[in-house]
Order: structure tokens, then sequence, then C-alpha cells
């Protein structure tokens, strides 16, 4: 039996070896390679119990006879306990790295950390993480002997509750924290050691607390804290990782040490600054002739934005004018080699050039024996320099008096200019309103008659009379003169008198308020202009109204008589005549139209260049033969999408606008201008170009694509910057009075933006003005108003139409045309009758013709109704207006008409198919 128990003793220690050294390979502390000598272990042991087992069945045998199975047990023991050794060496080498590296953690956490309570949350919370202490906490001694937890960490909270922790010498304070704040030594105490105050080692063992570390956290001037850690390892807490705790609750002393010092820093920093920001007074501190710091009161006295601007100044440069305050400037330079205080009153120069009286309070600090722990950016005396605005103390009592009554009257009158005159009517005061709106210096216009200086003759009784009955103790009522100003303009001033008296109550002098009412009275006037181009214009649309039912019948009839007449027949060329007669007519009511803003708008494909031309040779002929008038028209020019008519008017305005600076530039000729090399000129230009993203993003509001330029330049006055802000708005002119409505270009502007353009302007004063229209590219083919395609559609036709009108001439001319093109006529001189009869007859009737103008029931009234009983009735709309947007897509016929158009317009609409 011995050898069987020295066998599987062998196998038991070896297998023992081959578990701990599958331990070493498993945490990765060895190699892999380990695992061949787990292997090698294991068959070893497996091997010693097959041994084991083969000789159970001998008897007793002598060990002396068999001594390699005892040398294998010994050698198996020896493995065994040195693989022991070696697992419990690197647990205890694992354990002391953590705790170190934990250690070095909470070192260089504290770097840069500035705030007690931060410092103190830190440690403890990096010290009882999962990887550190079980529970890590810092608690100050009070004065009557308790320990007051501050900061903890980890997961024993409910340890550090159970507990009335204290450090004087009682039971209570015989644990760890209390020992080490008595003593100032690290103190330890392991779980089971004598002396626990009673229920300390019940709660470890319920908490897991295996051991405790204390060590004080060292205070001058403050009570003592103690940092204590609690492990949950019996092992821990070895000499060297309590050397280290006690470095590092030194460390953290110094850390809250240096905190506690940067928060007394920035506390005495902040009232520092404090004091400085609401001193009233300017403060100036100066260190080798610069200024290092300003209060904000000194910035705003010398009026800088930001105290910032001051730093680095030189405050003799800062204070003083150049030449003017030697005294000042050599006071502050020589005050840096002695010590004291000096004072003394002086003007003060600003940052804009103005000056004020101040009160200045130097008070120079050495500083050679000082000594600083740091190399300042400037060395020698400090000096504090004190700025007291004392002009309202220097100012005598009587000329307060005097402005606080003359502000007062000023304060009773309302208005923006203000002259005091004397009782002859001399001028003893002048602003700065009466400089801007009359043109006459305050030095050229002291002591000279108001009157005289800036009332025409026809006005000056009037004032003479005003004056004098101040002067008398009347006040005259308000009026309302005009005044010359120094470069001979008029302004229309409404004026407010009153008296001044002295100290004795007497009437010295007479104070004279004015209100400029020049742009007020050119207003009022505009609108009455405008009042009556209203009714003008109003009266215009009414007359080429009926005009225009006039000429349709005339040119409608004129055709079917044409169309009767052989082509050799005498009457051809009269009837003729007549029609061209007519269509001349119907321009002229057109432009009747226009200025009444009735016209309908005809935006197709046009060539502007053949407009460009007509312009040119309508303006050539009445233009100044001094001005040249040029034109330039690209020779593939694309057709733009617009009205004719309108962009006839824009160039045209655009045009008498360049005439207008031109001439100005001539009539300007009598003073020393210089006269262009070239001479004078006015030139139109129309050109292709490509509106790209660079051009779109200099003007955001033009568009990419291609555009239609219409360019128009000249080289007289030009405009200023303010006129070129203005130039397009409404009833604003540069032009004298009765010569502009200021109209013209406002409506260029809204002509070009109706026509989906833009337009803009250059302008150099003296050197002239260009403006660039932009048109947008047509996308078909620029082409006449008669379509060609429409000419060979046959216009004949067997339906029955309804013509509605209440002109009987005009009903006539329809029911002559459309019957001789084959249609059955039925008509109406009314709304009102118009819907009785479709209503009787609604379907036999194909086509509804309707004027817009018509008594007891409007044509949109009619419309309305028809499409109330049918909604596919077919309709043609006809006025010499402009349509409302409410007809829709419903075909229009605009009077005046031809008998042909009236033909093909009927039948384009019958030949559409209409689906409901």
């Amino acid at each position: 039996m011995p050898l069987v128990a020295l066998h599987m003793g062998a196998a038991f220690f070896q297998f023992i070896a081959a578990w701990q050294s599958l331990g070493f390979v498993w945490t990765r502390r060895l190699g892999r390679v380990w695992l061949l000598v787990v292997l090698a272990l294991t068959l070893k042991g497996f091997l010693s119990l097959w041994v084991g087992y083969s000789v159970s069945g001998n008897s007793l045998v002598d060990l002396s006879e068999h001594p390699i199975p005892l040398a294998e047990l010994f050698i198996s023991l020896l493995l065994a306990s040195g693989f022991l050794l070696t697992g419990h060496w690197f647990r205890f080498k694992e354990r002391l790295e953590a705790r170190f590296d934990l250690i070095a953690e909470v070192d260089r956490s504290l770097v840069g950390v500035l705030e007690e309570k931060q410092i103190l949350s830190q440690v403890c919370g990096i010290l009882g993480r999962n990887e550190g202490y079980r529970l890590a906490w810092v608690g100050v001694a009070r004065p009557d002997g308790a320990v007051e937890v501050e900061y903890s960490g980890g997961d024993g909270a409910v340890f550090l509750g159970e507990h009335a922790f204290r450090w004087d010498d009682t039971p209570a304070g015989r644990t760890p924290p209390g020992i080490s704040l008595r003593t100032g030594e690290t103190s330890v105490r392991k779980r089971g050691a004598a002396g626990a105050p009673p229920g300390w080692e019940d709660s470890c063992r319920h908490h897991r607390l295996a051991c405790c570390a204390s060590a004080r956290i060292d205070q001058h001037g403050y009570p003592h804290k103690v940092l204590t850690v609690h492990a949950d390892t019996a092992s821990a807490f070895d000499s060297f990782e309590t050397g280290a705790l006690t470095a590092m609750a030194h460390r953290v002393g110094h850390a809250i040490q240096s905190a506690r010092r940067h928060q007394i820093f920035v506390s005495a920093k902040a009232s520092y600054d404090e004091l400085l920001r609401h001193q009233r007074d300017g403060v100036l501190l100066i260190r080798e002739g610069k200024v290092v710091r300003a209060n904000p009161a000194a910035a705003e006295m010398l009026g800088y934005a930001s105290t910032g601007l001051l730093f680095d100044a030189d405050p003799s440069t800062v204070l003083a004018e150049p030449d003017a305050f030697p005294r000042l400037r050599d006071a502050l330079r020589g005050c840096g080699d002695s010590t004291g205080r000096t004072e003394w009153e002086t003007s003060v120069l600003r940052r804009d050039g103005s000056t004020f009286t101040a009160e200045i309070s130097v008070t120079w600090v050495p500083r050679e024996d000082r000594e600083e722990s740091f190399i300042p950016a400037r060395r020698g005396p400090l000096g504090m320099m004190l700025l007291r605005d004392v002009t309202q103390r220097v100012r005598a009592l009587h000329e307060l008096r005097k402005e606080r009554d003359f502000s007062a009257r000023i304060l009773d009158i309302s208005g923006a200019i203000v002259l005091q005159l004397g009782p002859g009517g001399e001028i003893l005061l002048f602003n700065s309103h009466c400089e801007e709106i009359t043109g006459w210096s305050s030095a050229e216009a002291m002591g000279k008659r108001m009157p005289e200086l800036l009332i025409p003759e026809p006005f000056r009784g009037v004032h003479r009379a005003a004056i004098e009955g101040v002067l008398a103790g009347r006040l005259p009522p308000p009026m309302e003169t005009g005044i010359v100003t120094a470069d001979g303009g008029e302004r229309m001033i409404a004026w407010n008198h009153a008296p001044l008296t002295d100290d004795a109550g007497g009437i010295r002098s007479v104070i004279v308020t004015g209100i400029d009412v020049t742009e007020r009275r050119n207003l009022e006037r505009q609108i009455i202009e405008m009042q009556k181009m209203e009714a003008v214009g109003t009266l215009a649309g009414g007359i080429a109204h009926d005009f225009n039912n006039i000429l349709t019948g005339i040119l409608g009839n004129l055709d079917l008589a044409n169309r009767y007449v052989a082509a050799g027949s005498p009457a051809a060329g009269p009837i003729s005549e007549c029609i061209r007669a007519s269509e001349r007519a119907v321009q002229l009511v057109r432009q009747l139209l226009d200025f009444s803003r009735r016209a309908p708008s005809e935006r197709r494909a046009v060539d502007l260049g053949k407009v460009v031309r007509e312009v040119v040779a309508l303006f050539s002929q009445t233009i100044d033969r001094r001005i040249e008038v040029t034109s330039s028209i690209a020779d593939e020019l694309l057709p733009a999408c617009v009205d004719p008519n309108q962009v006839h008017q824009v160039l045209m305005n655009l045009c008498v606008n360049a005439r207008d600076a031109v001439m100005e530039s001539l009539e300007s000729e009598e003073k020393p201008v210089v006269r262009p090399l070239t001479g004078y000129w006015i030139y139109i230009r129309a050109e292709n170009t490509e509106v790209d993203d660079d051009y779109c993003r200099i003007f955001p509001y033009a568009r990419k694509g291609r555009y239609i330029r219409l360019s128009i330049g000249d080289n007289g006055a030009g405009m200023d910057e303010v006129t070129q802000r203005r130039v397009f708005e409404p009833f604003f002119t540069t032009k004298k009075m009765g010569r502009g409505t200021g109209l013209g270009l406002s409506t260029v502007y809204g002509i070009v933006k109706q026509h989906d353009g833009w337009i803009n302007l250059e302008s150099r004063q003296g050197k002239g003005t260009t403006f660039c229209a932009y048109f947008p590219e047509a996308t078909g083919i620029a082409e006449d108003a008669s379509d060609a395609a429409d000419a060979s559609r046959p216009l004949s036709g067997r339906e029955t139409v309804l013509f509605v009108d209440d002109e009987e001439l005009i009903r006539d001319l329809g029911r002559q045309v459309l019957e001789t093109h084959g249609y059955t006529v039925c008509l109406a001189a009314d709304g009102r009758e118009a819907i009785e009869w479709y209503s009787a007859n609604r379907d036999r009737v194909d086509l509804v013709i309707l004027d817009l103008t018509m008594p007891h029931r409007s044509g949109l009234e009619v419309f309305r109704a028809i499409r109330a009983m049918n909604p596919s009735a077919k309709v043609i709309l006809s006025s010499g207006n402009t349509p409302s947007e409410e007809i829709g897509e419903t075909a229009f016929l605009p009077k005046p008409y031809r008998a042909d158009t009236l033909a093909r317009i009927v039948r384009s609409v019958l030949d559409v198919d209409v689906t409901t």
C-alpha cells in the first residue's frame, strides 16, 4: 500500500501543477507554449495513477527497494509548491501594479484642477472604481471630535451610514480614520484585529471589507482631512502600498492648497475688477510709461469703444494734445523716477479730437523691492492715474442760467431751423440746420439782417413786421414763406416766433424757428397733378372706348365695301385710303388707351432691332441738333417675348431721360465746365447676352438664360450715388419744378419687371449714365401681328351665332360679315335680352359673341349666366379695354377689329372641340 500511496500522491501534485500552469496560460501570464507543460504534467499524472493502480495488488514492500517513486513524489511536491508560489507572486505583483496605476491615475487627474470639490470627488471616484478599492472616502475633522464624510466612491455608501466616525481618543476614534487624524500617520487595520470599536468587525464582514487604511491630508490653517480606502482582500496595504497611499494623500493636500490659493486669487481679482468696473472716475494703470490697464469709465471718457484699445498706449499722447500741454506730457514721463502723488486740472483730449476739462491725480508705487516668482512683461514703478470730468464744475452760474432759459425756449417751439435775432433783425445765432438748409455758413450769416439775407423781396415786409411785433410783446401767428438759398434755390419754410427775455424780464431778442415744408408742398402738387392726369386718363379711356366702337363699324364696312369693288374700280383707291386712315386712327386710340392703362397687352416674339430703329428715327427728328443719336444692333439678334408698344415706351422714356441729362450739361457750359472732345451723344444698343451663375451672384434678382439687352447711354450730367439709389422711385425727380413728374423711370422699371426682366444702371457724375434693360428670349420666331397660317383657314360656316352688342352699328356689321360667310346670326342689344334669348334658344346657338361693356347686364354677367346654363358653351368676348383675369382661357376679340379678323376668330373657336 505505501507504494500505491506514493504513486497516487505524485499524481495529485502533478495534477495541481498542471492546473496552476493552465491558469497561467488562461490569464495570459505565460505564453501558449506552456500548454506543452500542462499536457506533460497531465499525462504524467495519469501515468502515475495507472502505475499505482497496477501495483495495488502487491503486498507491502520495502520503500528502500523502490527509491524512484519516492523521488517522483518529492519532485511533484516541489513542482506543485513552486507553481502555487508563482501564482501567489503573480497575483501579488498584479495587485500592486493595479494599485500603483490607480494612484498614478489619481496623480494625473489632479493636474490642472483648481477646485477643491472637483479634486476630492475625482480622487474618491477613481479609487472606488471596480478595478480599484471597494470603498474610498474623504472626511474632515470637526472641532467637536466628529469626522464628517465629505465625498465617497465605491460600493460602501451604506457602510458609511452605519458608523459615526470620530477622531478623538474614544472607542469610536480607534478606527484608522480617527487614529490617522490624531497622529498624522497612516493607519491600517485588518478585519479581526484587536481593539476595534463595537460593531466594526460585523459591519466590515457584512460589507466584505477585509482591511482599511487611512492617511491624513494636512491642511494649513484649515481642519485636517483624512483619506480612507477599504479593500476586499486581507493581503492589501502592505508597506509599499501604504507608502504610496501616504504620498498620494500629501499630493492631494498640496492640490487642495493650490486650489484654495487660486480661489483666493480669483476672488481678489474679481473684487479688484469689480471695483475698477464700477469706479465712476477713469482709472489708468501705468508702467514704464505705458498703459497696462484701464477701466470702462476711462475708455468712455476718452472716446474709446473698449478698454483694450488703451492698452500699451502712451498716456501723454492719449491725454494731452501734442503742442498744447507740455506740462502734462513732461509730468507723466517724469513721475517714473519718484514716488508720491501729483494732482492738477487741465484739458484732456478725446479720441475724436474734442477736449474736456478734467482733474488728474497720479500716484506712483515703487516695486523694486518686491519679490516676484515670475518675470513681468514690464518692470519698474506702477502708477495709477485717476481722471475726473469737471467740465460742469467750471462753468459759470450765469452761463448755466442762460443756457437753461435758451433750451427751455427751444423746447417750447418745434422746428428744425433756429435763429436768434437782435432788435434790428441781425442774426445772433445760426444753428447747423440753418447752414444745411440755406447753404450759408454760420460765420457768413452772423451779424447780417435775416430778411435781407434769406427772405425774397415780396415777403420781407411780413418778416420785419413779425420781428417788431415780438419785440413789442405781440406774438405773431405762424406763417409760411419762401427763402432763397446761397445757390439761388428756393425753399418753403413754416415760421414761428417767440421772445427771449433778459434777467430783468425785458425782451432783448427774438427766437425764430422754421420747418422746411418744401417736399410736402411738392408732394401735394404732385398729387394734384396725378389726380388731374387720372381724370384726363379716365376721360381719354372713355373717348377711346367710343372711338373703338365707331372704328369697328368703319373698318368693318370698308372691308365689306372693298370686297364688292373690283380691283380696277375707281372706288378701290379711296376705300384703301380710308382703311389706312382708319388704321392710323386705331393706333391713336391705342395710344389713348395706353395713356389710361386700358390697352390689352400683346406679348409675342418681336425683333427688338426693328423697335430700336423706329425709336431712333422718331427721336432723331425731335432732339437738339447738337446731340448725336446713334444705334447699334447685333446681326443675329434673338427675338424677345415682349409687347412692342410697351418696349417702345421704355425706349422713349429712357431716351428722353438721356436727352435731359445731356441738355443739363449743355446749359451748364456757361459755367467753367470742360466740353467732351467727342461732343455730346446718345446711343442705343441691342445685343444678345448670356446670363450665368457669376452674374446672378452679383445681381441676385437676375435669372440664368439668354436675354436681349437694350443699352441706352449718354455723356450728360450723370448722377451721384444718392440719386442712383432713388432713381426708380415713383415721384422722385431731380428736375426743376414743372419739368418732371418723377414717373418716367418708375414706369420703365415696372414694364421691364412685367416682362420678367430687370434693369441696371451705371453712372458717374459729370461723365454720363448708361441704362441696361434685359428682356427674355422668345421661344418662337419674331413675327408680325398677322398669322399667315390663319389666312389659309376656311372662314365660312353654317352654324348659328348670337351676336350681342349695345352699338347698332357693330351689330349690323357683325350680322353682315357673318351672314356673308354663311352663318345664321341672331342679334341682342343688351345683356338682359341676350340672357333671355339664349335661355329660350340655347339648343340652336353654336357660338355667342359678347361685348363686355353693355347696359342692364355687363358682358361678364352674361358670360357667367350662359356658362351656368351650358358649361360647354362657346363664347367670344370683345372689348377695347384689357380683359380681366376672370375670363380665363375664353377667346377674346379686341376692338376695333377688321371683318376678316371677326370671321377668322369665329371659325377658329367653332373648330375647337369642347368637352365637359
